[in-house]
């Protein structure tokens, strides 16, 4: 189990000098799922809740009532997280064994988290401070053509970060696990794209199931 201190230098590290990083942690075999669930864990709880709430106490908009539902959302966020992480490392551990890696799950689990730590953190931070801005703009600024042209630019940032830390995050799932199951590039990413892709399709199966069901319980209220 990694102290506080060590978990962040690590996110820290894994962001500035992924390769080293991996090959560090991947050695670190008593390492496992609950140092992964406190990498994913850790930023909402320290990161997320934290600057939630400041951006709502400096926007003018904060009640005490609102705390309820922020917990209830968090609470939300945080099961979906884990859920998802839990599939994904699931699969990824399957499509490992099935390119001839071996590994341990637990271990597993804590290189995908350690890998996803770093850009949750910076995106989340990135998200918040965003947010953040547009209400002091709001304040600051009487609605105007500049007040809609700061924001279309604000947005368009945004997305640019967000792609460009998807990126990344890419690329450090493909350094993680090549540490951990010493693969060449193309198995590395490999192991982490095929899970996304079954993950996105049943997404979309889910999905598409939703809306037809949907449609025929809506024809049959006809009858």
């Amino acid at each position: 189990m990694l102290k506080f201190s060590e978990r962040t230098d690590s996110w820290n590290m894994m962001m500035l000098s992924p390769s080293a990083t991996a090959a560090k942690y991947a050695k670190r075999g008593e390492l496992g799922f609950r140092d992964g669930l406190e990498n994913f864990g850790t930023p909402i709880i320290m990161v997320y809740l934290p600057l939630l709430l400041i951006t709502f106490a400096l926007s003018g908009n904060f009640n005490p009532l609102f705390l309820l539902p922020i917990v209830i959302g968090l609470a939300f966020i945080v099961l979906w997280i884990f859920l998802f992480s839990f599939a994904f490392a699931a699969l990824s551990y399957g499509t490992g064994a099935l390119l001839g890696g071996k590994a341990k799950f637990g271990r597993l689990y804590y290189m995908i988290s350690l890998a996803s730590a770093p850009t949750f953190v910076f995106t989340l931070v990135f998200n918040v401070a965003s947010i953040l801005l547009k209400a002091i703009l709001a304040i600051v600024l009487p609605p105007s053509g500049a007040f809609s042209a700061l924001s279309g630019f604000l947005s368009l940032a945004g997305n640019f970060v967000a792609l460009s830390v998807t990126i990344y995050g890419m690329y450090l799932l493909t350094v993680s696990m090549g540490a951990l199951y010493k693969f060449g590039k193309a198995k590395s990413v490999a192991v982490w794209l095929v899970p996304l892709a079954i993950l996105f399709w049943a997404g979309i199966v889910a999905f598409g199931t939703l809306v037809v069901v949907s449609t025929i319980t809506g024809v049959f209220r006809f009858f």
